[in-house]
């Protein structure tokens, strides 16, 4: 993306951000759009589904054996719950390591080192060549990814560009 003039420093980091604080334009989050003082642009809905590697679905005959396989969890508490409630099926107790990175519960699911409730849409690659499989159906919706900038601070060109490009790619 090039715009004569325009200058842009991206920083990615999995950390909840302070935008006003830490002197920030926009940062990308995750929930449901409303957080004091910021304003929000939704980039993309990210339903969630387990993922796991070929060789481990092979084992999975339903929801229930989920049970008997390590649950990699994300820091949000609530999504294995809310899945095993729209599947139909007991949640088991949930003691699987907790991750800050989609990323890196998906790579680890390609090792066979457990199942993770993922946003399919961003593993297309991974899900095309193999690496990873969705042994079910269900999904769950708990959020969207937005663009958030405070609400109280002008826009600046950069920013604005960038916001429109992400909302442009998002789609």
């Amino acid at each position: 993306m090039g715009y004569p003039g325009i200058s842009i420093r991206l920083f990615t980091n999995n950390n909840r951000v302070d935008i006003a604080r830490e002197g920030l334009d926009l940062a990308i989050r995750y929930g449901h759009g409303r957080w004091p003082g910021l304003t929000a642009q939704p980039l993309m809905e990210t339903p969630l589904t387990p993922l796991c590697s070929p060789s481990l679905a092979c084992r999975l005959d339903g929801p229930d054996a989920l049970a008997h396989q390590v649950l990699l969890r994300s820091y949000r508490s609530d999504e294995w719950p809310i899945w095993f409630q729209e599947a139909g099926a007991k949640c088991p107790k949930l003691d699987g390591p907790v991750f800050d990175s989609s990323i890196a519960m998906a790579d680890l699911t390609a090792k066979s080192m457990g199942v993770a409730l993922l946003p399919y849409s961003m593993f297309q690659a991974q899900l095309a060549d193999g690496r990873l499989t969705r042994p079910f159906d269900v999904e769950i919706a708990t959020g969207r990814y937005w663009v958030t900038r405070l609400a109280s601070k002008e826009v600046s060109a950069a920013a604005m560009a960038f916001e429109s490009w992400l909302a442009e790619t998002a789609q």
